[in-house]
């Protein structure tokens, strides 16, 4: 069997986000961790990452490290991953907008990474990448493609903007409060179960009016489309898609694609919140593979309007990816539906929880 370009392990963090991205490179293998999950399921990414190969210094190596946002559910297990020395990892770069010179101190997971990572004695990189500086783009509607070796993955960073991560800096103090409280949005209210799924109108659920996500964190997600030997993915965290929809249309143009990006799978923003996931998202970039990752916990997430908009507006015949096989999530594997749609589920094997999506070189060579 052929190496895959890229496999992409959704492991389980609850409500949050945490992927393992692993890429082959010559003779070893590039890795990029995105999140950490919420603290309480920071033992399943210690599992897993304790089963990394270690070298003959019993080192394990991630070459990037990407924290996305302060958000609990993104970051909580960021300062127990950098403290935890039974792993013994090493790293390339660590990715962290953090605010300069923040009034408060060490009162939350952002804060103490912020201190962590430029701490003196402590050998961390820190936005090596962007000299030090924040990763953010040059502006509305622009994008960055970061340099890389020779065979190494490419990536192009889609967001924030200079704007969103200055409005995040205004009320910065406030959502390290929120964060150390663990503290999220207000929680929805549960969504009623439809017991007929064979005859929801896909249509007209994708077409519902619904306000986007406005929220000042969110906006500041670091956000990514990572390439790897003609493989694809995007990376989402919870961007939103004022933001990334104008970005992914300016990409097409520069690459004169007419008819819109095209990549094999997307991590969907904010877990497939209806406010993230629109409609002029999914038809800026189509995919084969759509990914959820949450448990459905706090915010009912998935939203039955973005899994409509992904079946309506997304690829021929998509693959959905669910990182838990909960009621919620195991209502879109209706016979009848998939029949109707032309589309496919995946949820973890054996009642696991974690998914993995192994997307294949379209190109030879490195």
């Amino acid at each position: 069997m052929p190496v895959p370009a890229i496999t992409l392990e959704v492991l389980p963090a609850g409500y949050g986000d945490c992927l393992l991205i692993s890429c082959p490179v010559g003779r070893r293998t590039w890795r990029l961790l995105v999140d950490t999950g919420p603290d309480e399921t920071y033992p399943a990414l210690q599992a897993r990452l304790a089963k990394l190969r270690a070298n003959r210094q019993g080192k394990r190596h991630i070459d990037l490290f990407i924290v996305s946002h302060i958000d609990h559910d993104h970051i909580g297990g960021a300062s127990l991953l950098l403290n935890d020395q039974s792993l013994g990892l090493t790293f390339g770069d660590i990715w962290f907008n953090a605010a300069p010179r923040p009034a408060m101190r060490g009162v939350a997971e952002g804060e103490s990474l912020a201190q962590l990572l430029g701490a003196k004695n402590i050998a961390l990189p820190w936005n090596a990448a962007f000299g030090g500086k924040e990763v953010v783009t040059n502006g509305s509607g622009a994008f960055t493609e970061l340099p890389s070796t020779p065979g190494a993955p490419r990536i192009t960073l889609l967001s924030p903007t200079p704007a969103r991560l200055k409005s995040l800096y205004k009320v910065w103090d406030k959502e390290l409060v929120r964060l150390r409280n663990k503290e999220s949005d207000a929680p929805s209210p549960e969504a009623p179960m439809t017991r007929d799924m064979s005859s929801l109108d896909l249509k007209a659920l994708a077409a519902k009016v619904t306000a986007t996500d406005g929220s000042i964190a969110n906006g500041s997600s670091i956000s990514i489309l990572l390439e790897h030997r003609g493989a694809s993915v995007l990376l989402s965290a919870d961007a939103v898609p004022t933001v990334t929809v104008p970005t992914l249309q300016a990409l097409a143009r520069q690459r004169r694609l007419p008819g819109g990006l095209s990549v094999d799978a997307i991590k969907l923003s904010h877990h497939g919140s209806r406010a993230n996931v629109t409609s002029e998202l999914l038809k800026a970039v189509r995919a084969d593979h759509y990914i959820f990752s949450t448990n459905n916990a706090i915010f009912n997430h998935p939203d039955d309007e973005a899994v409509a908009r992904v079946l309506v507006h997304g690829g021929r015949q998509p693959t959905m990816w669910f990182n838990y096989a909960t009621r919620r999530n195991q209502r879109w594997a209706e016979p009848a539906l998939r029949a109707k749609h032309g589309y496919q589920v995946r949820y973890p094997a054996n009642g696991r929880s974690g998914v993995v999506i192994a997307l294949p070189a379209r190109t030879t060579g490195e």
